[in-house]
C-alpha cells in the first residue's frame, strides 16, 4: 500500500485504446500525459462492455456478476430496468474511502451513491437514461435544476465559485440549442466544477468525475468521424485545462490524476430488432449484446433459435448473478451489427433486421479489442512506465493504493505494484 495521495478520477466516455493509439494527434495532453505516467495500452473492458457495468467494474474492482451490474438494464422482478447506484452489491471506491475517513466529492459520475460522498451532483445525462427505452445521452428540455438533488451541504460548490451547475442562464425564450452541443458545454461544466473543488481551500482526497459526450458523439456519427474527432479532441483540452489549472493553483494540490473509459467504440451499419425477432419476450439491449428473460425451457428453446436464425449467438452467462442466470439469455450480435427496438418510422415493413440507428456502438462479443479501454496515470510521485495489457479489475485497487487504503477485498492488484511492472 502506498503513501496516501488525492486522487481524481476522470473517465472519458466511449473512447476506446485503438482510438487513443491510432490518432496521438487528436489527443494531445493525454498522449503527452502517457508518456509521464503509468500508462496501460489495452484495459480490457468488462462484459458487456457496455456504459453502466463500465463504471460499476471501475467503482468496485469485481466482475459484473459480483457487483450485480451485468448491464445498463438490470432485471427488477418481470421487467428490466435502469441500473442504478442502489443496484450495486459490494462497497465502491467511493464508500471504502469515505467509510476511512477521506472526503469523497461525486461530479456527474454514474452510479456513485450520494451517501457515500460529502458532495454529490448526479450525472446530468441521467434523466434521458431514465426515460428513454433506449440508451441517448441528451440534455433534457425541461429545466433540470427543478428535478436535481444535489448534495452539497456546507456549500462547497458555491464557495468554488460554482454558483450554478445545471442549466444555461439566459437561455429562456431561445431556440434550443443542438444536444451534442450542449450535452459537450454540460461536460465542461462538471469538469470545472471538479477543478475549482480541487483548487478550493478545503480539497477533496478523492474527486470523481466523466466526460460523457464523446460516447453520443460516436455513437450519432460514428467511429473515426469528423464529429467523433471534434468531441474527442474537445474532452483532450478539458483535461488538460483542469491539470493546467492545478499546476497553477496557489496552494497547488498535489493530485494524482487516473484517466480511462468505461468500454471502447466499433463501426455497425445493421441492427437486429428483438421485438420483431421474438415477439412479447421481454428484453433489453446493450449494443451489440442483448439479455432476453425465459421462464422455463421451452422459453429458453424458442428464443434461441430465434435469435440464432438472424446470426446472434447465444454466450455464457457467467457475467450476471449466479441466481438469475436460469432466467437470463445473453445473445451477441453478428459482426457489425447491434440490437435496437423496432420504431415504425424506420421500419415500417417490421422486418426483423434493418439499417441501424446509430453509426458506432460497443458491448461486442466478448474480448473484442473494439471495447478495449486505455488507462493514465499521472502525478509527482508516479514514474513513467508502460503496461501493454491489463484487466479493468485493477482501477480500483491502484485508486485505493493511491488513496493509502487496505487492498484487501479486491480481487485484482494495484497497478503500482513493482512486482507486476514490467522490466
Amino acid at each position: 500500500m502506498a503513501q496516501a495521495r488525492k486522487v481524481i478520477s476522470i473517465l472519458v466516455d466511449g473512447v476506446s485504446a485503438d482510438y487513443f493509439l491510432a490518432h496521438p494527434a487528436k489527443v494531445p495532453n493525454l498522449t503527452r500525459f502517457a508518456r509521464q505516467g503509468l500508462f496501460v495500452g489495452r484495459l480490457q473492458a468488462g462484459v458487456p462492455a457496455t456504459s453502466m457495468p463500465g463504471r460499476a467494474g471501475l467503482l468496485t474492482g469485481v466482475a459484473a456478476d459480483c457487483h450485480g451490474i451485468y448491464g445498463n438494464y438490470v432485471l427488477d422482478g418481470h421487467e428490466f430496468r435502469t441500473a442504478g447506484s442502489e443496484d450495486v452489491r459490494v462497497p465502491t471506491i467511493a464508500a471504502r474511502a469515505t467509510a476511512a475517513g477521506r472526503d469523497v466529492v461525486s461530479i456527474s459520475h454514474g452510479l456513485v451513491d450520494p451517501k457515500d460522498a460529502a458532495v454529490h451532483v448526479p450525472a446530468w445525462w441521467l434523466r434521458g437514461f431514465i426515460n428513454s427505452a433506449t440508451y441517448t445521452k441528451t440534455v433534457p428540455t425541461e429545466d433540470i435544476r427543478k428535478s436535481r438533488e444535489i448534495k452539497d451541504p456546507q456549500g462547497r460548490l458555491r464557495a468554488a465559485g460554482i454558483e450554478q451547475i445545471y442549466g444555461f442562464p439566459g437561455a429562456e425564450g431561445a431556440l434550443p440549442s443542438p444536444g451534442l452541443v450542449a450535452g459537450m458545454a454540460s461536460d465542461l461544466r462538471m469538469l470545472d466544477a471538479a477543478a475549482a473543488l480541487a483548487c478550493s481551500d478545503l480539497p477533496p482526497d478523492l474527486i470523481l468525475t466523466e466526460i460523457d459526450q464523446t460516447d453520443g458523439l460516436q455513437h450519432d456519427f460514428g467511429y473515426e468521424s469528423e464529429a467523433a474527432h471534434w468531441g474527442i479532441a474537445i474532452a483532450d483540452m478539458m483535461i488538460g485545462a483542469l491539470v493546467q489549472r492545478l499546476e497553477r493553483a496557489p496552494s497547488r494540490p498535489d493530485y494524482c490524476i487516473l484517466i480511462t473509459s468505461d468500454h471502447g467504440h466499433g463501426k455497425i451499419h445493421t441492427s437486429l430488432f428483438p421485438d420483431i425477432i421474438l415477439p412479447g419476450a421481454t428484453w433489453a439491449a446493450e449494443g451489440a449484446t442483448c439479455h432476453v428473460l425465459v421462464s422455463n425451457a421451452d422459453a429458453r428453446n424458442r428464443a434461441l433459435a430465434a435469435f440464432e436464425e438472424h446470426g446472434a449467438q447465444m454466450m455464457q452467462s457467467d457475467h450476471v448473478p449466479r441466481e438469475l442466470r436460469d432466467r437470463i439469455l445473453t445473445f451477441i450480435a453478428p459482426a457489425e451489427c447491434d440490437f435496437e427496438q423496432s420504431l415504425p418510422e424506420r421500419n415500417p415493413s417490421g422486418h426483423p433486421t434493418g439499417r441501424a440507428q446509430y453509426a458506432s456502438t460497443h458491448g461486442f462479443r466478448p474480448g473484442s479489442p473494439a471495447d478495449d479501454r486505455f488507462l493514465i496515470v499521472i502525478g509527482k510521485s508516479i514514474a513513467p512506465v508502460t503496461i501493454n495489457r491489463a484487466t479493468d479489475d485493477r482501477i480500483a485497487p491502484t485508486m485505493a493504493d493511491l488513496l493509502g487504503l487496505p487492498l484487501d477485498g479486491f480481487p485484482g492488484r494495484s497497478l503500482l505494484d513493482a512486482e507486476l511492472a514490467p522490466a
